[in-house]
């Protein structure tokens, strides 16, 4: 185990998760069954009640949730001096994956933590937004489906703050990376498709240029139409194909990042790896934070429409997916105005 600041920060933060995780599931699942049998007087008052810690504790657990995702990296920032050549974080999530004890899981765990993190932003974020279209209404009729998201929120905080803490309780400073770091992360197998060299046979040298310009510029023209005031927002599918067009991009984005942009703002032609730019390249960091914002409340646009449709919240809910997709819209072009700004004056 390698105690640092944010070593012990992590962990704090990992246990209070993992605390309100497992208290917002029994709270939740308790007060979702009292939301659906409340039909009397009596019954509502202690409904009423009992949400507010519910939704109290909920609230907690999306900031605590958010906060963690940068201090995962920031942990693995600081164990970059911990091993003798390893130059980057990606060196130490190939810490322990020779190792026949208990530093073996080390590398699964970091993979999990990976896709974990994202999420339990998203599914957050969309309990949140599902949160203020009920304040906005007079009587909840959306009070259910919030403690019924609680469950699988609650949950998966609670797993994510239990692969935290073990990947911190873990020894790991005895072991070594298997291989050298900074190995380019797009070789071999089924990902040699999705290369510069690849595209540039499709498209011409200047293919992932070329797809991420007009894949960006595409997205954020549909998200432009659809957010302003006079038009009428879209429909189900309409959002379901904005956010499929998205996804699109969000690849195209990925490609881009790790293939053209890193090298180039590094320095190093052939040096594809996006945790370099964590130190070296901050704004491109800030770049890729920024789409990810615009992307989510994209998805969270989809969940307002999907999932907060009730005869009391219908009239709010086109306002409210048209400030998502403004929100989309000016997220995505921040990110896309960043990174091209950096690139040309790199």
């Amino acid at each position: 185990m390698i105690l640092n600041t944010f070593a012990v920060l992590t962990a704090l933060v990992g246990a209070l998760r993992l605390a309100f995780g497992l208290l917002v599931v029994a709270l939740g699942y308790t007060a979702w069954r009292a939301a659906r049998r409340a039909a009397t007087p009596e019954d509502r008052q202690i409904l009423e009640d009992r949400c507010y810690l519910v939704l109290l504790l909920a609230l907690l657990l999306v900031g605590l949730n958010v906060a963690s995702w940068p201090l995962f990296y920031l942990l693995l920032q600081s164990y970059v001096p911990q091993w003798p050549g390893v130059m980057c974080i990606y060196g130490v999530l190939d810490i322990g994956a020779d190792s026949m004890g208990p530093g073996r899981y080390l590398p699964d765990l970091l993979l999990l933590l990976q896709w974990t993190k994202p999420l339990l932003v998203f599914v957050g974020g969309a309990w949140f937004v599902l949160y203020l279209v009920n304040r906005q209404t007079q009587t909840g009729p959306l009070l259910a489906r919030l403690f019924a998201f609680l469950i699988p929120l609650g949950a998966l905080a609670a797993a994510d703050a239990l692969a935290e803490l073990a990947y911190i309780v873990i020894p790991k400073k005895e072991e070594f990376p298997s291989g050298g770091c900074c190995i380019a992360p797009l070789h071999g197998g089924v990902a040699e498709w999705y290369s510069s060299q690849a595209w540039s046979a499709w498209l011409g040298p200047s293919g992932p240029t070329f797809a991420y310009v007009s894949a960006n510029l595409g997205l954020l023209l549909c998200s432009y139409t659809f957010s302003r005031k006079a038009a009428s927002p879209p429909g189900k599918l309409g959002l379901l194909g904005l956010l499929v067009g998205g996804t699109g991009v969000a690849l195209v984005n990925g490609l881009f990042l790790a293939e053209v942009a890193a090298p180039r703002l590094l320095g190093l032609p052939c040096h594809r790896c996006v945790y370099d730019l964590i130190p070296q390249a901050p704004e491109a960091i800030l770049a890729a934070a920024f789409f990810v914002g615009g992307f989510f409340c994209l998805g969270w646009a989809c969940v307002a429409r999907w999932c907060g449709d009730s005869a009391e919240s219908a009239a709010l809910l086109p306002g409210t997916v048209q400030l998502l997709l403004r929100l989309s819209f000016w997220g995505i072009a921040a990110a896309f105005v960043m990174l091209s700004l950096e690139l040309a004056l790199t």
